[in-house]
């Protein structure tokens, strides 16, 4: 990074715009090392969605944060940056006649001498975030300069704000995720290799203390009773833990006790885990599963949802299932649907990718088999 810009100077103002990031106050640190390195007078960072936004947030050193947080300066500033694309730059003279829409608002955060630097560092969608430097000596030798510098850090500015979004999309998406695993109706719990349980929803509380005779839970641990079912959890584990794919099903059945169980096993660490997904439980780099376990019981013919909901199938995937499980043809269910036979060939193929088997056969005996327990 020292030779980026081919000058030093930039490294402690580079740093301070990634440690953003995490600590989005750090930006006053920011807006005070531009102020130093172009000799600006003033500086404020404001981010706004829309002319009307009262929740702007805004940065800054040199202008009262209050003034720069009034409607009618966030509506003066949308105005100016309207037609702007992303890393485009507006310099406005104060001491000239200003648009009347914006005259009034500007001269209140910036007064009537020198001239303004606006750089729009993002834009998209509806939002906008604006830098703006604030000059108090004529010429335009200044804000040249600044653009110059601004221009060199405007990629570090926006990787910094990509990282930032990215971030906030992984917590509302954990927040999400997390929700959906306590509210479930399936039995689920987050566990290691060894059965340690970091998470257990409600649901598989009570399938353990249901079935207290096949599963014990105490003291953050689960204990398999009995041994086929912990065989084939045991496979499972090994089957996520070394080919890395998500969602391991099995069918267990204890013929001595005439017990039947559908167990799924999703990896949640590893190159296409989720464990981003829950936060909260991964303090650590370990190995961790959802392991879900269903008893199961009845012969009733699977319906699409039960399928879609079983198999983590999207909902044609799940009635393509339902189709093939009453016997018709891809070519029937192509005529039927109005698209082609590779159409349902490939819904065909991404439907037995999720459950982790490569022929048909293979998938139709996962469903007869379900449909036969259910």
């Amino acid at each position: 990074m020292i030779n980026s810009f081919g000058e030093d100077i930039y490294l402690p103002l580079v740093q301070l715009i990634y440690e953003t990031v995490v600590s989005p106050p750090e930006w006053e640190k920011v807006i005070a090392e531009l102020i130093d390195l172009t000799k600006a007078a003033a500086g404020a960072v404001v981010g706004f969605k829309g002319a009307e936004d009262r929740r702007a947030s805004v940065f800054a050193k040199g202008v009262p944060k209050a003034a720069l947080c009034n409607p009618q300066m966030i509506a003066a500033l949308h105005a100016a940056t309207l037609t702007l694309g992303q890393g485009a730059f507006l310099s406005i003279d104060l001491k000239t006649k200003l648009n009347p829409q914006w005259d009034v608002p500007l001269h209140e955060c910036f007064g009537t001498e020198g001239s303004l630097l606006v750089l729009v560092l993002v834009k998209e969608g509806g939002r906008r975030i604006a830098l703006m430097l604030h000059f108090d000596r004529p010429g335009r030798s200044e804000t040249d300069r600044a653009a110059e510098s601004l221009m060199k850090l405007l990629p570090h500015f926006q990787t910094a704000f990509a990282i930032q979004k990215t971030t906030l999309l992984e917590r509302e998406r954990s927040a999400h995720m997390e929700s959906a695993f306590f509210s479930s109706s399936a039995p689920s719990a987050i566990i290691t290799e060894d059965y340690q349980v970091r998470l257990a929803n409600a649901s598989f509380e009570k399938f353990v203390e249901a079935s207290h005779l096949l599963v014990e839970y105490s003291d953050a641990v689960v204990d398999f009773v009995d041994t086929a079912l912990q065989d084939e959890v045991t496979r499972l584990i090994g089957m996520a833990t070394a080919q890395g794919r998500v969602r391991h099903v099995a069918w267990v059945e204890d013929k001595v006790k005439n017990i039947k169980w559908l167990v799924s096993v999703d990896a949640l660490s590893g190159r296409v885990g989720l464990g981003s997904q829950f936060k909260n439980v991964f303090a650590t780099n370990e190995r961790v599963y959802m392991l879900t376990i269903r008893e199961l019981g009845g012969n009733s013919l699977l319906a699409p949802d039960t399928i879609k909901s079983i198999f983590g199938l999207t909902p044609t995937e799940a009635d393509l299932a339902y189709c093939l499980l009453r016997g018709e043809t891809a070519s029937e269910i192509a005529r039927q649907r109005g698209v082609s036979k590779n159409t349902v060939h490939n819904q065909l193929a991404s439907a037995m990718a999720r459950l982790g088997v490569n022929r048909q056969t293979q998938f139709l005996h996962c469903l007869s088999m379900l449909s036969a327990m259910c």
